[in-house]
């Protein structure tokens, strides 16, 4: 009786680790978000940028996005809670929105372009994946020592 009880424990033990962990995994994900404060283009309708926009995450301004500005935050978990003060033009009324956005498990740096966000388009026009562009080779680097194999030279070999 000793020993089932003690292997009962032990799976028990060990399903609640992984439970643990499971939760954990889902909830501490974190995302980097870029925010876009860009004019965008959808089904031949032009959504203009605002004059400027002020994030405000936890009573913390993050950053001020003037017309084509893009700034970061890290998100933890898979929702993204953010207040917005928009002026629209530069002597414009300042609007207060606070939004709330659904972050895709899949994606670990999101571009959120706010204009088509707020202009109420599809999350594919708002949402995408942020992949940063491999930096370009030099033409200029050599590879010490020249060819292995001295092809390309264009001169006679001395056993010729």
């Amino acid at each position: 009786m000793k020993k089932t009880s003690k292997i009962f424990f032990r799976i028990g033990a060990l399903l609640l680790i992984l439970a643990i962990a499971a939760l954990m995994f889902v909830v501490g994900r974190g995302h980097t978000v870029y925010i876009d404060n860009k004019t965008i283009e959808y089904n031949g309708q032009t959504y203009d940028a605002s004059y400027q926009i002020e994030l405000i995450k936890s009573g913390k301004s993050i950053t001020k996005l003037k017309k084509a500005e893009r700034g970061m935050t890290v998100v933890i978990g898979q929702t993204m809670k953010l207040s917005l003060k928009i002026k629209q033009t530069i002597d414009g009324v300042e609007e207060t929105k606070d939004i709330v956005i659904k972050l895709p498990y899949s994606m670990d740096n999101i571009i959120i372009n706010l204009p088509a966000y707020l202009n109420g388009l599809p999350e594919d026009v708002y949402l995408d994946e942020f992949i940063s562009a491999p930096e370009p080779e030099d033409p200029d680097d050599e590879i010490p020592g020249g060819d292995e194999f001295d092809f390309g030279t264009g001169e006679d070999s001395p056993g010729d």
